[in-house]
């Protein structure tokens, strides 16, 4: 028969390897939303503001235009936005996102972020679902 110290050195590691995927989780997503940060941190002071986010957006939606015709259809915006959200995205209905429909979007997630309303988006805030929408538009 095992031991108290036995079964309780067991139900410890038990909880380790639970608590496990948890921590190298927000570990990694921490790590993203830094590595995002920097990027668009033009002004290095730790976070983003809505014109570095505009740049940004503007940036990524020029380097996912692929076809060089200033539109971006589903298939140049890839993951970056769900089917529901890229119809949100395209207000005329056309089925392709122009740059200002693009920027606007990560204007969106920029606001829905900025949990705490100070006009900036800091790597917290960027951890949160609206920041992980934010981070995919500008990175």
């Amino acid at each position: 028969m095992a031991t108290r110290k036995q079964l309780t050195l067991v139900t410890v590691a038990a909880l380790a390897v639970i608590a496990m995927p948890a921590t190298l989780s927000w570990t990694i997503s921490n790590a993203y939303a830094g590595k995002a940060l920097t990027a668009a941190d033009t002004d290095a002071d730790g976070t983003l503001d809505k014109a570095e986010v505009d740049n940004a957006a503007a940036a990524t939606f020029d380097k996912l235009d692929t076809d060089k015709d200033g539109q971006l259809d589903k298939a140049e915006v890839g993951n970056r936005l769900g089917k529901a959200a890229f119809a949100a995205a395209d207000p005329d209905h056309d089925n392709q996102l122009s740059k200002e429909e693009y920027i606007a979007a990560a204007d969106k997630y920029f606001a829905a972020a900025d949990t705490d309303h100070d006009g900036t988006v800091d790597t917290k805030e960027l951890r949160n679902k609206a920041g992980r929408a934010l981070n995919r538009l500008i990175n």
